[in-house]
């Protein structure tokens, strides 16, 4: 993976438990390295897994929640380092933008040569409509950081509360599948310590 993906989950680690803690993490995950992840470079897969399965057992954090809590901030890297106009144009409701993923990631390949991105599709379930996202992705059990980008995305980019559920997996078929339904009531915009208080949360349950 490229760095940056790294770097995002430094990113949670030191904002909201401190850069000690995060150098534990990399010293369990047996990272050996000064600085930060450089964002353009190739790192092996290996690198992320050992890194999310050392912050699980150091934070005490379950790894769906980890994972969620991952893309969510995922997702503020990206607004951070300038994607956001490009997220924006992507399409106006969660619908339209993640119908529109796949053109994203031809445009980061421009950036990243060699990326292998994830690919996703879009269908209606039958009985209702409901939205169904197909995720499709060489690398195993990560869908839990789609889940948190999808509903960062939602709220922040569309003012939207969404629930994520999985409705199949790879066990089941050849890629995973996400039932994306909008909540009634609807959440006010939080700020941006919202995040922050998630992962204290889970760390002191």
């Amino acid at each position: 993976m490229y760095g940056f993906v790294n770097y995002a989950l430094e990113l949670l680690v030191v904002r909201t438990f401190g850069e000690e803690t995060w150098e534990t993490i990399k010293k369990a995950a047996e990272v050996n390295m000064d600085g930060q992840f450089l964002l353009r470079e190739i790192y092996e897969d290996e690198v992320t897994y050992n890194l999310i399965g050392a912050a699980v057992s150091l934070l005490k954090i379950p790894a769906d929640k980890i994972l969620e809590l991952f893309g969510k901030m995922f997702f503020e890297f990206c607004q951070e380092s300038g994607y956001d106009k490009i997220l924006q144009v992507l399409g106006a409701t969660p619908r339209d933008f993640l119908q529109n993923l796949d053109a994203l990631h031809d445009h980061l390949g421009t950036l990243y040569p060699g990326m292998k991105a994830p690919s996703f599709r879009c269908t209606e379930r039958p009985e209702d409509g409901a939205l169904v996202l197909h995720y499709y992705s060489d690398r195993p059990g990560l869908e839990h950081i789609v889940i948190g980008i999808v509903k960062t995305v939602a709220s922040k980019l569309h003012n939207t509360e969404v629930e994520v559920e999985i409705i199949r997996t790879k066990a089941d078929c050849d890629h995973v599948q996400l039932l994306i339904t909008e909540q009634a009531d609807q959440r006010k915009p939080g700020d941006g310590s919202q995040l922050t208080q998630e992962v204290e949360e889970l760390g002191s349950g």
